[in-house]
């Protein structure tokens, strides 16, 4: 493969990758994961609104509290923030230039860290590999913290790889707490590191402090972040869902036929891939085999929570699987120049025809009706109101997309208690029986929009 070639390639991929996202940068939020989306972004409207101080994330669904919700750090949501306090723009306009912006460094960190591994043109065609990932494709326009962490853990293995061991450990550490799966890239520099152990003692008492110093950051957030302990489907993984074996393996099948290779990696790339793990056995890279393990094992322990939808909480895999598209590519070039091409053309157009249609509008994975008439229904209650809104089963999307706090009500048969309705001053529904159930409560009408009637709610 010519280095010159695949620069242009690369070069024009970046182009024609923008210009097709151009559009969608515009875009609000909805679409796959819109209650991911709608809960990254309240975070960052609720710093730029209330407190900037990074360890008080806030959400939308917070009653009459104060609605503090920690998590993965909020890194992200409040780089938004402070965007928006430089340039006096609101963060709900600019989360999806944000994701944009944290690919492009994710780009060049990718090709960064495949420079330490492999030769030129190999660390060219890799990285091209990487930009032209189904999920990266998507989630490349999608505000959500997870590609964040993504580009700190390619830059922070590029760094470490580079002896440039504290900076790469600070990257390391703040990739792992931005997105909490990002821990496992220290299977990187560790298995590395262990290996040379064999031959040098000295070497891991080197690196000690390093790595001391780069998990610091998520060993302290993580001390404090309540509100991802309580989630056992996530931190329990396979000991808290406990699937039948015939689930589990119908899951096994989804992740290893559909969702990795045509999703994560694309179709057009995975035999590359598959070509480059024969090379690493063949040349017995034992330290990036060892990551593989480490990801499956992850993957294997996650799935029965993760299913087959949170697809991008496997972003992890990108890392590892450019190294083998890189090699891979390689290796098929020493046959014949032309045949690497024939995938690195194709991985484009699969990217497209996976992912294309989850921008539409029409379908945002919500009611429309609140894209459709946001304006009118923000407007219709003061923001400072106490609001009851439903129905969201995701308890993060109405009230986001409503510019509003108070209460979520997810279950239309289900009303909260009566002592909350001594305290909402306001109540959205898209729901009629909803409305029926909210009649004792509701003092009048305010209006209709589209499926929403606004209510004011009595006063006690």
């Amino acid at each position: 493969m010519s280095a010159r070639v695949l620069r242009l390639f690369l070069g024009g991929s970046v182009v024609g990758h923008f210009l097709y996202h151009y559009s969608h940068l515009r875009l609000d939020i909805f679409g796959y994961h819109a209650w991911r989306q709608c809960q990254t972004m309240a975070t960052a409207v609720s710093f730029y609104e209330e407190d900037m101080r990074i360890w008080n994330p806030r959400r939308d669904c917070r009653g009459d509290g104060a609605g503090i919700f920690r998590m993965e750090f909020p890194l992200f949501q409040w780089s938004m923030a402070l965007f928006g306090k430089l340039t006096n723009l609101h963060p709900s306009s600019v989360g999806r230039a944000a994701a944009y912006v944290a690919f492009l460094i994710a780009i060049a960190g990718c090709y960064a860290f495949l420079r330490t591994l492999l030769p030129l043109s190999a660390a060219l065609a890799g990285t091209g590999g990487f930009l032209w990932s189904p999920a990266l494709f998507y989630y490349c326009t999608t505000p959500l913290p997870d590609i964040l962490a993504l580009a700190l853990g390619l830059w922070g293995l590029a760094l470490w790889n580079r002896s440039s061991f504290y900076l790469g450990a600070i990257c390391l550490g703040m990739a792992a707490a931005v997105k909490l799966p990002y821990v496992l890239l220290w299977s990187f520099p560790l298995s590395h590191a262990l290996r040379k152990t064999c031959l040098d003692k000295k070497t891991l008492l080197t690196l000690l402090p390093a790595v001391f110093l780069g998990l610091l950051l998520p060993a302290g957030w993580y001390a404090h972040a309540e509100s991802l302990w309580k989630d056992k489907g996530l931190t329990l993984g396979l000991l808290h869902q406990k699937p039948l074996l015939s689930e589990y393996a119908s899951l096994l099948i989804g992740y290893f036929v559909s969702l990795l290779p045509e999703t994560l990696f694309g179709y057009a790339l995975t035999l590359p891939l598959v070509i480059g793990l024969a090379v690493s056995f063949r040349q017995k890279d034992w330290p990036l085999l060892t990551v593989g393990i480490v990801l499956l094992l992850y993957t294997l322990y996650e799935m029965p929570t993760l299913k087959l939808v949170h697809d991008y909480y496997l972003l992890p895999w990108l890392v590892w699987s450019a190294v083998l598209i890189g090699r891979g590519l390689s290796s098929l070039s020493q046959k014949a120049s032309w045949l690497p091409w024939v995938f690195l053309l194709i991985a484009p157009v699969g990217a497209w025809a996976r992912m294309h249609h989850r921008w539409n509008p029409q379908k945002p994975g919500f009611n429309p009706d609140l894209l459709t008439y946001k304006k009118a229904l923000q407007q219709a209650v003061p923001d400072s109101a106490l609001t009851l809104a439903g129905v969201d089963e995701s308890s993060f999307i109405y009230l986001y997309h409503l510019h509003k706090k108070g209460w979520c009500i997810p279950d239309p048969s289900k009303l909260p208690p009566d002592s909350i309705y001594q305290k909402a001053q306001f109540a959205y529904s898209d729901n009629r029986q909803l409305d029926s159930l909210l009649a004792p409560y509701i003092s009048h009408e305010i209006g209709r929009w589209g499926t929403f009637r606004v209510f004011k709610l009595y006063k006690p």
